[in-house]
């Protein structure tokens, strides 16, 4: 369905296609008032919009100049998908100037994707994370970040003695496409540096296949035996996946 008639590339929404973009080169003078982006968010909500129609909204009068419809929907179409749009935004976002975005653009783009990134964070905030994996998984699927699915990284949840978030460590190790190797007096000494009474471990399969490998059950156990003698309670350990998440505590691993 069509999105914009520019006079560029522009995008077009690919049904049932979620996260993908496509363009093509049409004209935009005759584009219905019923199918611009901010129209449709305020008859259908934003659920019903495409990525690039959320993105041009976002970027909507931050150019300073005109065209920007044109614009974004070209940086959309050369990014190609949301996780390479926010790996655009790490750092002072050139990446988003990369892709064809003005400075104002890029700064609106890199606000939302970091309220995004954030978000998760008050889920678990004062939660009872140890009886509540379902909830741990989540938050670790929001949160690994946009390289997931090119660079193995190990992490690692600090918690108080009440199970409470106390701090996240995303990157206590960033390996390659499949091995992410920390030692467990490195985990353990971050964790007596920040107060922590108990961790759960995390890292990512690029794979996308969560199923633990015999590397990974070996290492939770030489970790579980570590945190006894230190007296840190290893919670749990989460493999996360493009195709979901285990759970050595739910699966009897630990």
């Amino acid at each position: 369905m069509l999105l914009w008639r520019g006079g560029g590339v522009v995008a077009v929404r690919a049904a049932g296609v979620a996260g993908q973009f496509e363009s093509r080169a049409i004209e935009i003078a005759d584009l219905p008032d019923a199918e611009k982006p901010a129209e449709r968010l305020y008859r259908l909500g934003a659920a019903a919009l495409s990525n690039s129609e959320l993105l041009a909204l976002i970027c909507a009068g931050r150019s300073g100049k005109g065209g920007s419809l044109d614009r974004v929907t070209r940086a959309a179409a050369a990014a190609g998908s949301l996780l390479a749009i926010a790996a655009a935004c790490e750092g002072t976002g050139s990446g988003l100037l990369a892709l064809g975005l003005v400075a104002g653009e890029a700064r609106a783009v890199q606000a939302a994707v970091e309220l995004g990134r954030r978000m998760p964070s008050e889920s678990v905030a004062g939660r009872d994370l140890l009886n509540d994996p379902r909830l741990v998984k989540e938050y670790l699927r929001a949160t690994v970040g946009p390289d997931a699915e090119t660079q193995e990284r190990t992490g690692c949840l600090y918690l108080n003695a009440r199970n409470r978030l106390l701090r996240n460590d995303p990157a206590l190790y960033v390996g390659t496409l499949d091995r992410a190797v920390v030692e467990p007096r490195e985990i353990l000494r971050r964790a007596l540096l920040n107060k922590a009474a108990a961790v759960i471990l995390y890292h990512n399969h690029p794979s996308g296949d969560p199923t633990p490998s015999r590397e990974d059950r070996e290492f939770t156990r030489r970790l579980s035996t570590a945190s006894e003698a230190v007296g840190v309670r290893l919670l749990d350990h989460i493999v996360v996946g493009r195709e979901g998440c285990v759970s050595f505590r739910e699966a009897g691993l630990l």
